[in-house]
């Protein structure tokens, strides 16, 4: 997957890439998903977000998402709710990062 020279405006959830998404809670959370997620470069990402987590990266602990490339990422947070600046949300991935990380990537466990 290749993101690249999008402009956000005011998005809930900008960047987002949720490998264990349960809609409706019908999942079963002690297994993990299977599904595998690798090669996604994310680059040159700017604009607002309305939600405080401007990029979350949440992956399965079972199939953990292998070459991840984060570069020039720059989301302000424009919403009045707590935190009053936009984080950056992650689990079970280490990105490759370059260029500016606003906000600083995986700053914040995913949740």
């Amino acid at each position: 997957m290749h993101f690249e020279d999008i402009i956000m405006n005011n998005v809930s959830n900008p960047v987002l890439i949720d490998q264990v998404y349960c809609p409706c809670n019908q999942c079963n959370a002690k297994l993990p998903s299977l599904v595998k997620i690798s090669k996604v470069t994310i680059k040159n990402i700017r604009g607002t977000s309305a939600s405080p987590a401007a990029v979350k990266l949440s992956r399965s602990s079972g199939v953990p998402c292998k070459d991840v490339e984060i570069a020039d990422i720059d989301i302000t947070y424009t919403g009045k709710e707590a935190p009053n600046e936009a984080v950056s949300q992650c689990s079970n991935v280490r990105p490759r990062l370059s260029g500016r990380q606003n906000p600083p990537t995986c700053s914040v466990p995913a949740v």
